[in-house]
């Protein structure tokens, strides 16, 4: 019982380190795109930053619900926590990938505003 409890706690700073890894990954892509002049390459960025950290996000809630379930879910965790990270880059890449690669190119940084807090 005693274990759980520290478990339980455990899984509480891990969800705060997940907010603060995810907040570091998103202002480091804002510099990215703030030293970048090519529009098409902030635009790429942006859409690579928004699907990985989307993934991660839901990759994290699912993380700690296992943390916090029971011991058999335990396990699963390392599992579950190596594929979130594998697939948040891969979507994120791949986002990337089909930005490039459609036809149309829709210029997010300006019309989200990112451009005006990214510099």
């Amino acid at each position: 019982m005693q274990n759980a409890d520290k478990l339980t706690k455990l899984a509480s700073y891990g969800k705060y380190g997940g907010y603060f890894l995810g907040g570091l990954g998103v202002a480091a892509s804002c510099v990215e795109i703030a030293n970048t002049s090519d529009q098409q390459k902030k635009n790429e960025i942006f859409v690579e930053t928004v699907a990985s950290t989307t993934i991660g996000i839901f990759g994290g809630i699912l993380v700690s619900a296992f943390l916090v379930s029971n011991p058999i879910g335990w396990g699963t965790v390392f599992v579950l926590a190596t594929s979130s990270v594998a697939a948040s880059y891969g979507i994120g890449k791949l986002a990337q990938h089909v930005y490039t690669s459609s036809g149309t190119k829709v210029d997010l940084v300006s019309g989200t505003g990112v451009n005006s807090i990214c510099r």
